[in-house]
């Protein structure tokens, strides 16, 4: 009987001992000495404070829309995929937007022409013509009054009907409209372009430049390109599909992942003890090591409501948080999004 309880209160002690060194072990944080190894000024300056966060590329996720409304025609990437700024990524119809840049340059053309005829002046054989043609009616002109002259003169010695007489008065007076037109065209055509006339025509080609560029901006929007070197995340589109603008879901997901980051949320009770440059180590979940170190290169100079959540005992929700952005080491390889804890080694 003696025997037994010797045994219990020896699984007791040990058990007792094992449960403050493991909460003392965690307290520390990751990758620390036990207490019994480690001095009072040492647990001073190796502090940890745990931060929930997520693993972001050195940018944001970058979410790409079609800013025309139009079908999708092709996919040129996958999922995973590094592309280079410039590359295109995906393609709408284009087939109306083409005809649109065509017509807009017919336009252009239409309205240059114009505009170099009134600058130029008329050609020389059209103003010859029109002076020919000036001179063809003065001569009708001039036969019509002598017709006329006549008339009049037999009409007072009553060898003329007052018919004849009339209908050489009207013949007279078309005449006299005829050269009056003819003389105004030859005016016209031998006189430089009005200043008025000329600022209508070029305003005209303005507006008609403006249309061409707006119509070729379209034509160029239905090949979507990729704004950075990156690597695709996300593709949620669909050859046939109709997109736009107001879609609900972004068609491509990027980021540049070359270089990783976690972004955390530091509590506001510690939200004064960070600060460029601490040391600070990164798990998760997935795995029961540390899977990634770096140095805090960013802090938010503001608070904001808790956004991120980490899910351990004890973890305060209802509260306000700084975010920082520690800059992982290079040739981490982890997926973006993926939930962590980051571990800071206060000072």
């Amino acid at each position: 009987m003696r025997t037994i309880f010797t045994a219990i209160a020896t699984i007791v002690i040990f058990g007792s001992a094992l449960a403050v060194h493991e909460h003392r072990r965690q307290s520390l944080g990751i990758g620390t000495q036990p207490l019994d190894g480690v001095p009072i000024q040492a647990l001073v300056t190796q502090r940890t404070i745990r931060a929930a966060g997520r693993i972001e590329g050195r940018t944001d996720s970058i979410e790409i829309r079609a800013r025309l409304a139009e079908q999708i025609d092709d996919i040129f990437v996958a999922r995973g995929q590094w592309v280079s700024a410039g590359d295109v990524l995906l393609a709408l119809d284009a087939a109306r937007f083409i005809k649109e840049c065509d017509l807009a340059q017919a336009l252009l053309s239409e309205a240059n022409a114009k505009k170099e005829r009134l600058e130029n002046g008329y050609r020389a054989s059209e103003i010859e013509t029109a002076r020919q043609e000036y001179n063809a009616t003065m001569a009708r002109l001039a036969g019509s009054e002598k017709a006329y002259a006549r008339a009049i003169k037999l009409h007072e010695q009553g060898a003329g009907s007052q018919q004849v007489l009339d209908d050489l008065y009207s013949q007279l007076t078309s005449f006299r409209a005829t050269s009056a037109a003819a003389k105004g065209r030859l005016e016209m055509l031998e006189l430089p372009a009005r200043a008025e006339d000329l600022m209508a025509t070029r305003a005209a080609v303005g507006a008609a430049e403006a249309r061409y560029a707006i119509a070729k901006i379209n034509l160029d929007r239905t090949r979507i390109v990729a704004p950075i070197d990156g690597q695709i995340l996300a593709i949620e589109a669909e050859v046939g599909e109709l997109t736009g603008p107001d879609a609900a879901d972004a068609l491509i997901v990027m980021s540049d992942t070359k270089r990783l980051k976690a972004v955390a949320e530091v509590d506001e009770f510690d939200a004064m003890n960070v600060r460029l440059g601490q040391v600070c180590q990164v798990i998760c979940d997935a795995s029961d090591r540390v899977i990634a170190t770096g140095k805090v290169v960013e802090v938010e100079p503001q608070m904001n409501p808790k956004r991120m959540y980490g899910q351990w005992a004890g973890e305060r929700t209802d509260t306000y948080n700084r975010r920082i952005w520690v800059d992982l080491q290079q040739g981490t390889d982890l997926p973006v999004g993926l939930p962590v804890d980051v571990f800071i080694q206060a000072d």
